[in-house]
Order: C-alpha cells, then sequence, then structure tokens
C-alpha cells in the first residue's frame, strides 16, 4: 500500500466512503496497475491493511459487498476519525486557596470550574463585598445563572465551600403581599393565591393583620435560607408583630412552615383560629397523601388540634385552606368587620 492511497483515504471529509471514490484514489496511487488482473485483490489487501491500522472500517452486512469482483469489494468503507484528546491538567500544579483545600476530592468537570473559583479568589482575596449570587457568577464565569442549580443548602461543592467564601447569597424572590396600613399586627402568610387574595380582600376591611402575603406554595420554605429573606423585609416595611401562616391541612401543607422555621431567624406561628375553621366547617377532600412522621410534624405545628387532623387523616381524608373563601369570610348577617369575632 503506498502512502498516496492512505492519505487520500483519511482526507475524505465524510465518514462514509463509496467504493467509487476508494477505487478512483487507489487508480491515482497506482497507474501502473490499471490493466492488471489482480487488481481487485491488491485493492482488498490495501484496504484490509488500512482496517488492521484502525483507519478504517467494513460494513458489517453481507449484502454491502460487491460480488460482482473476487474478492468481494465492499460498497462503502466507513472512515474512523481518531479525536484528539486534550491534554490532561495536572491539577497538582494549583496553587490551591484554603477554602478549596478539598480539591482532591472532587470530579475533573468540578476540578474546571474549581480553578475558576481559585483564579478569582486569587485576584479578589479580602477585597469583595457580599452579593447576590447571580452577580457573582456573571463576574467569575461569564454567565449569571452558571451557579444556579449547583448550591445545595446555600453552599456548592455538595457543601463544602459556602456561598459567603466567594461574598455570594441566595436572594429569595419577593413575597406579593397586601398591607392594610396598620403597624403592631401580626403579618399572615397563606400557601395559596386564590386564598391569599381572598383574605387580602377581607383584611383590607377587618383589619387583623397588618399585611396579608401569598407564600408561593412550597416555594416559601426556601426563602427562609436566603440571606435576601422576604418574610423579614415584609415585616420591617408593614411593621408587623409576629409572623402567622396558614395552609392546607394536609401533611405537605403543614411541612411547609416547619421547613422554613428550621433555617430561618425569624419564626411564624400558625394561624390557629382559621385551621380551626376549616377543620370544623371545611370541605374534605379524599386521597390525602401521608408521609413518614406526618402526626410528629402536626403535634409539632398544631398541637391543640393535632388529634383530629391525624384523625382525618387516617380516614384519607384531608382540607384545602381554599375552604376559607370569599363567602366564608364575608357570610355575617351584620357588618363584616365582626367576622373576626366568628373566626376566633
Amino acid at each position: 500500500m503506498t502512502k498516496d492511497f492512505r492519505v487520500a483515504i483519511e482526507r475524505f471529509r465524510g465518514k462514509r466512503i463509496p467504493l467509487k471514490y476508494v477505487r478512483r484514489c487507489w487508480n491515482e496511487a497506482h497507474p501502473e496497475q490499471t490493466n492488471n488482473p489482480r487488481t481487485a485483490a491488491s485493492m482488498f489487501e490495501d484496504l484490509e491493511a488500512l482496517r488492521h491500522d484502525g483507519v478504517i472500517e467494513f460494513p458489517k452486512q453481507a449484502s454491502s459487498f460487491d460480488r460482482l469482483v473476487n474478492p468481494p469489494l465492499p460498497k462503502f468503507v466507513l472512515l474512523v476519525r481518531q479525536e484528539e484528546k486534550p491534554p490532561q491538567e495536572d491539577w497538582s500544579r494549583i496553587s490551591w486557596q484554603p477554602e478549596l483545600c478539598f480539591w482532591t476530592e472532587l470530579k475533573p468537570q468540578e476540578l474546571a470550574w474549581a480553578k475558576i473559583i481559585n483564579d478569582w479568589l486569587c485576584r479578589r482575596r479580602g477585597k469583595f463585598m457580599l452579593v447576590p449570587l447571580r452577580e457573582r457568577a456573571l463576574e467569575i464565569f461569564g454567565d449569571e445563572k452558571f451557579l444556579d442549580k449547583k448550591v445545595v443548602n446555600g453552599a456548592l461543592f455538595g457543601g463544602r465551600l459556602p456561598l459567603k467564601a466567594i461574598g455570594a447569597f441566595l436572594v429569595a424572590p419577593p413575597l406579593a403581599y397586601c398591607a392594610s396600613g396598620l403597624p403592631d399586627l401580626p403579618l399572615l402568610i397563606v400557601e395559596n393565591n386564590h386564598t391569599y387574595w381572598s383574605l387580602a380582600k377581607w383584611n383590607m376591611l377587618t383589619h387583623r393583620y397588618s399585611a396579608v402575603a401569598y407564600g408561593v406554595g412550597n416555594a416559601y420554605a426556601s426563602q427562609s435560607s436566603s440571606e435576601g429573606n422576604a418574610v423579614e423585609q415584609v415585616v420591617r416595611e408593614c411593621h408587623a408583630k409576629g409572623v402567622l401562616y396558614f395552609g392546607d391541612l394536609d401533611p405537605e401543607g403543614i411541612e411547609i412552615p416547619l421547613r422554613f422555621n428550621a433555617n430561618s431567624s425569624i419564626k411564624v406561628e400558625p394561624a390557629v383560629n382559621l385551621y380551626e375553621f376549616i377543620l370544623e366547617h371545611g370541605t374534605k377532600r379524599s386521597g390525602v397523601k401521608r408521609k413518614d412522621g406526618d402526626a410528629k410534624s402536626a403535634k409539632q405545628w398544631l398541637p391543640q388540634l393535632c388529634d383530629a387532623i391525624c384523625a382525618m387523616w387516617d380516614e384519607n381524608y384531608w382540607i384545602p385552606q381554599e375552604s376559607l373563601g370569599v363567602e366564608q369570610l364575608f357570610n355575617t348577617d351584620g357588618d363584616p368587620r365582626e367576622r373576626p369575632d366568628n373566626l376566633t
């Protein structure tokens, strides 16, 4: 086999090389073999040599061979392109900062972006403020969302690098709230948006709370560990005194405020009177989704109602907070402002 034939085959731009192209390349490399009766055999020998060297592959199906010649020649061959592997980084040669002393425990992909953080720490050591996470991610990686899915419990690399080490913190989405304008009353956080609307409308007339806020369902619990705690912000802005919470009477609805309290400096208490109302007058739905330890959670969140709640769950029922709606809130014979007394 001549070098010219191999070079011509390797220069082909695609992967599937038709026999017509192979013949032309071989004839150009061997013009003296034009009328040789062993042309097919010689070409097959050269193709076998290329296959042995890993340059090409033969088709796997017998029907892909031209059997009108002897020996049968493949109707096409597949070019095997050897991709060049990038040189391996010698991570031990890097002067790792103390914050990244765990670098030996990281996977190669993690090491790559740990090095970028390490370079940033070298440049900015002790000369940065605490800023929102996306601002810092944009500065370090050129992509404001790069770290979004890499944060677990306020840290990177599986909890090894606190966000404060790179001068960053999570910012909780702001809580939507409707303020009554009266200070020194509790802030009420409501799990679902329809009940939030109803209670906010009622509160503007009754002034039971400094404000009613929408907890955005399960998302509310994740705000407790954020530097920009939205609950604390609403408390400050409304001059509220204490925080109450009202949600569905099912295991998940009870776990939401408990998860918030587990990580927050500001604690929420249950709006007991509202829970009592839906427990007595609410619409029960079947198909409660039980959880391990849900009875213990019920006792922790609503000890005075725990027995009734657990009995309801044992019967496979739960109560959505929408049981306390506009008509229930304003359904009085007299002034609707008397309704808070009816809910105690």
